[in-house]
């Protein structure tokens, strides 16, 4: 019974064949420009979080903890986000989720 649970990517490896050339030097490019764009996302949506706290704090009359709940429930909800884009990732493929 042990036998039938694998890793999620096993059989990606298994059935992969070694890339033969690299990649040209456009598709490189066009690599780079889409994980620079991927990570800065990241960071702008953690921003973006940020700058409002002022305004939300005025207008929902928070403390200060209250206002510490909301980043956190914001970076809770994000890391949650990270753990299924992973397991879709495993499932469907890297790039097609990603992109």
């Amino acid at each position: 019974m042990a036998n039938i649970i694998k890793q999620p990517c096993d059989e990606g490896v298994i059935r992969s064949s070694p890339c033969t050339e690299p990649c040209s030097r456009n598709i490189g490019r066009w690599v780079l420009a889409a994980t620079i764009l991927g990570s800065s996302m990241a960071v702008i949506d953690g921003t973006v979080v940020n700058i409002a706290l002022p305004v939300l704090q005025a207008e929902l009359q928070a403390t200060v903890a209250d206002v510490q709940w909301v980043v956190e429930s914001y970076a809770l909800f994000l890391a949650a986000l990270i753990l299924v884009g992973g397991s879709l990732g495993d499932r469907f493929g890297r790039r097609r989720i990603f992109a």
